[in-house]
């Protein structure tokens, strides 16, 4: 799926459950490895200056169609509890009865999927991958103390 049906995705959603319309921009973001998607709100001096929902590219591409609505619904109810000045964190009561009510998915409920990065212990050979690229240089084992060597990447 590409930006343009996404954002009619959004569009259509918000109309029909909560009389908005999408005025954020949706963005989707190849550096985005941890997190599905996210709502988020630039603050100056307790000014806001703007709030843009970003998705990530690889769960887009490495998942169906309908998870991927879901976390773009997700991130939508963020958006609209946000504009009608309600409670909007993933904790907040008002927001988990809205996903209930509209029979949305809550935060973490899909794993990753898509290209992570294998990395090796030189000294014990303890195996992990991870999705950051680059670990081997900010790191060391926490059994052995040893450095890490990059291997290549897998496929989660």
């Amino acid at each position: 799926m590409n930006v343009q049906q996404l954002q009619a995705y959004a569009d259509d959603f918000l109309r029909k459950n909560f009389g908005l319309s999408l005025d954020a921009p949706l963005r989707v973001s190849k550096r985005m490895k941890s997190k599905l998607g996210v709502f988020s709100i630039k603050y100056n001096k307790n000014e806001v200056l703007s709030s843009e929902i970003v998705l990530s590219h690889n769960f887009i591409i490495n998942n169906d169609k309908d998870a991927v609505l879901d976390v773009l619904y997700h991130e939508c109810v963020h958006y609209a509890l946000y504009k009608r000045k309600l409670p909007f964190r993933d904790s907040d009561p008002e927001f988990i009865n809205t996903l209930e009510r509209l029979e949305i998915s809550r935060t973490r409920s899909y794993k990753y999927r898509g290209q992570s990065y294998l990395y090796e212990c030189r000294k014990c050979e303890y195996q992990f991958s991870k999705n950051m690229k680059g670990y081997e240089k900010r790191y060391m084992c926490g059994r052995c103390r040893g450095k890490f060597t990059y291997r290549g990447t897998v496929q989660r």
